[in-house]
């Protein structure tokens, strides 16, 4: 294996050295002959102006670029208080070129005087994804991560915090090109820890290309944080705050240097806050109802770093190194108070459960990633990244519980427990991707390994007098290994001038170990898997039009569970409800299928199609006779139809719109033992909408919202939206920006699901903490000089996404 990675490394690097290349080279000067230091100098192909190469001339105005092939191109000169300079056209045969001195020169055209304004849309649309742009939207400002996925176009998040996209899990969620290593509640806690200060976009990629892992079945949501692309020294700080029931703090800070050879960067942010909620929850067992009242509040401090370097040896090469670590402590805990008495009885309940839940938790992780790029201009590239990353989670869960009884002469009883959650997980990766010309198109392969390490604890203590005694029969560690191999090959060609293609298959070896040690005896202590997987994709573009473009997309995908739902131990959740893992998962394979129409990049409808085999649900199991569990278990199968449409458009000068609707039918069956037989389908809708208005003096105003219909998977889940109102000044020649914002005006951050299967009957209702005035102020400082930086995703892409912290 290694010797045959060797080998295909090898030919990729000695392909490179085929082509023959030539290089043009000159100074840069003012008319009074002076140097021009650091112009901006870009050579570009004379037949259709293609950029060919671009660089900064030194600190004499001195300028080589090379890597360019035979042909006929000219070149452009940029540098701040001159006028823009175009060369004539020249060609190269077969040698180099030394011009005469560029002359540049000022006055009445000079570029510092002319105002450039460049705004990204809200939503951009192209062939593989949808990019949701953060800072087009002034009612994003203050957000956290999970808040403005309910924004972006498709994505749900429903009563649990997990995230939907066509009303159906199974997306992968990457922060900056790398998954979070989280999933679950956990992932929720992550995404929260994210301030929209630090976002620049959010991209739906719901048809990936063979170059991407295979894992998630609905594709990938990439969380872009914001980079830096500006030569010299500069950044951006930003403070803001969010008033509700309590107050909420955020800062950041971006600082960026970067010149010819080297590329320097780092940030830091810092959120803190308390966010309340509440939940009514009712549910009928055995004939005896329990009617919970729980009010929550979700406390978090959390501090999020990252630092790097980008070293351009010479116009072909580049190397990187970054590392960036997040630390979070928060407490997810609360009161609640349990009525419990027999479901039709008319007299007062006979037994009250008072519980006060408090769950400590500190997670940090950490990742370094080391990359080396190659590039020239004849269309060849091979990009190079190594990963090493670390998780930790440390949780303690204090669960104090009360019963009183309403029957004279009864004494109340109190049962009180702790548990202690350590996690320990490491993941390594490395993984490789070559493209060069071939038959007119372009040809793709690459490979990656990688490795996870996790190491889960569950320590449960009964609390008796103040003193911890250790459960033996409930206290448990998990340990789980898993390895991936995977090649791709991926090929695009343009067919004709309107037909496109792109087509790809990836192999994907898996082999997991997952081993359970308890005090108890489990006959489910081992984990032993092995499978291999080919994961074909495609696409085909046709450009009918300047106006009209059609897509048909096709990917296979996977979904494998998540490291901690094969944990086949219990775990508490309060007094009344457990969770168990599941080791006989199996992981989902999905088939999708999409056709998209693009009118004037401006209006896209499309229509898609997906079956998955074995879709993980979550189901709520009775335990005994007053208490219940959730498993995750296998159904049989899982489809639907989606019909998406959008449109971004300037309906004046000063008004913008943005719409999506997004109307899906889901079908979802499976067979369990003791007779259980789910066969649900369910029709919904869901939106976004968005009005910017321009007004004088660079100010501006914005309303926007999203709604979700009424849905069902295993659930009846009911309706709900939000809609927010927003202001923006901007001021100091456009570096700095106040945004105030007045979020969930009609008071409507609710919702409830209603399920009855397996012998339980619930009822549920909760409200968040939606309405808040969100202020943020933004200030730009330094370079304003633009050059376009790398984007990199690491190698670690899907097994960081699959782990649950404690």
């Amino acid at each position: 294996m290694k010797n045959l990675l060797l080998i295909i490394l090898m030919s990729c690097l000695s392909s490179m050295t085929f082509a023959q290349t030539f290089s043009v080279k000159g100074t840069v000067q003012s008319q009074s002959k002076e140097a021009v230091s650091f112009a901006t100098v870009s050579v570009h192909n004379f037949k259709d102006s293609t950029l060919v190469k671009a660089d900064i001339a030194n600190e004499s105005g001195g300028f080589k670029l090379g890597g360019i092939p035979k042909g006929k191109f000219y070149i452009k000169v940029s540098a701040v208080g001159f006028a823009a300079f175009q060369s004539p056209d020249f060609e190269i045969v077969d040698a180099d070129i030394d011009f005469q001195p560029f002359i540049l020169s000022s006055g009445a055209q000079q570029l510092g005087e002319v105002k450039v304004v460049a705004s990204k849309p809200l939503i951009e649309v192209q062939h593989d994804k949808i990019i949701f742009n953060v800072e087009g939207s002034i009612n994003a400002t203050g957000s956290n991560g999970l808040e403005l996925l309910r924004k972006a176009p498709g994505v749900q998040i429903d009563k649990d915090e997990n995230i939907l996209v066509n009303g159906k899990s199974g997306v992968r969620i990457y922060i900056d090109g790398r998954p979070s290593p989280m999933s679950g509640r956990d992932l929720a806690s992550t995404l929260k820890s994210l301030n929209s200060a630090d976002i620049e976009a959010i991209e739906v990629i719901t048809s990936p290309s063979a170059k991407y892992d295979a894992a998630g079945d609905l594709g990938i949501i990439n969380i872009r944080l914001k980079k830096n692309r500006k030569i010299g020294t500069n950044g951006n700080v930003s403070l803001g705050g969010n008033f509700g029931i309590s107050p909420k703090y955020n800062a950041s800070l971006n600082l960026n240097h970067r010149d010819k050879k080297i590329n320097i960067f780092g940030n830091y942010s810092y959120n803190q806050g308390a966010w309340h909620n509440q939940t009514l929850d009712n549910q009928i067992l055995n004939n005896i109802k329990y009617d919970k009242t729980w009010n929550g509040i979700w406390r978090d401090t959390s501090s999020n770093a990252k630092v790097g370097a980008d070293y351009f040896i010479n116009s072909k090469n580049t190397i990187g190194f970054s590392a960036n670590g997040r630390i979070s402590n928060h407490n997810g805990g609360g009161e609640s108070q349990t009525l419990i008495g027999k479901r039709f009885a008319s007299v007062p309940d006979s037994v009250v459960l008072d519980s006060r839940t408090s769950n400590p938790e500190t997670n940090k992780n950490l990742n370094f990633n080391l990359n080396y790029r190659y590039a020239d201009t004849t269309g060849r590239e091979l990009n190079i990244d190594a990963d090493y990353g670390i998780f930790n989670s440390r949780g303690v869960s204090f669960q104090p519980n009360k019963y009183t009884f309403n029957t004279p002469g009864m004494e109340s009883i109190e049962r009180n427990y702790v548990t202690r959650t350590p996690i320990d997980i490491i993941i390594q990766s490395v993984k490789a991707d070559y493209e060069h010309p071939f038959k007119k198109g372009k040809l793709g392969y690459g490979f990656k390994l990688s490795d996870v390490k996790s190491d889960n604890t569950f320590d449960f203590f009964n609390q008796i007098d103040g003193v911890e005694i250790r459960d033996t029969d409930r206290s448990n560690n998990f340990t789980y290994t898993e390895r991936v191999y995977a090649g791709y090959v991926n090929y695009n060609k343009s067919l004709h001038k309107k037909w496109d293609i792109q087509a790809g298959l990836r192999m994907e070896r898996t082999k997991s170990l997952g081993h359970l040690t308890s005090y108890k005896h489990n006959d489910l202590d081992k984990v032993d898997t092995t499978y291999i997987n080919l994961f074909p994709s495609g696409t085909l573009t046709y450009k009918a039009s300047k106006d009209h473009s059609l897509n048909f997309n096709y990917s296979r995908r996977i979904n494998r569970p998540g490291y901690q739902d094969l944990n086949p131990f219990e775990y508490r959740i309060d007094e009344l409800v457990y969770s168990k893992g599941n080791p006989f998962l199996r992981p989902e394979y999905a088939n999708n299928f999409k056709l998209t129409h693009i009118y004037k990049g401006k209006l896209t409808t499309s229509l898609g199609y997906y079956r998955t085999r074995f879709p993980v649900v979550g189901l709520r199991i009775p335990y005994d006779k007053s208490r219940t569990y959730f498993i995750a278990r296998n159904m049989d199968y899982s489809q639907g139809v989606n019909l998406n449409m959008s449109l971004s458009t300037d309906l004046t000068k000063w008004w913008n719109i943005y719409v999506s609707l997004n109307g899906y039918y889901n079908q979802w069956r499976g067979e369990f033992e003791n007779g259980l037989t789910i066969d649900n389908h369910t029709t919904a809708l869901n939106g976004n909408a968005q009005s910017t208005f321009k007004l004088k003096k660079n100010w501006s105003f914005e309303i926007s919202g999203w709604y979700n219909s009424p849905y069902r998977r295993i659930d009846y889940n009911s309706g709900m939206g939000m809609m927010d109102a927003g202001i923006q000044k901007k001021f100091w020649k456009d570096n700095a920006t106040l945004k105030l914002t007045f979020s969930d005006v009609l008071h409507t951050a609710r919702g409830g699901y209603h399920s009855e299967y397996a012998g339980i009957a619930t009822d549920l209702r909760f409200k968040f903490e939606g309405r808040m005035l969100r202020v943020n102020f933004n200030y730009r400082f330094g370079s304003n000089e633009i050059k376009a930086a790398r984007d990199r995703r690491s190698g670690s892409e899907d097994e960081q996404n699959r782990v649950k912290g404690g």
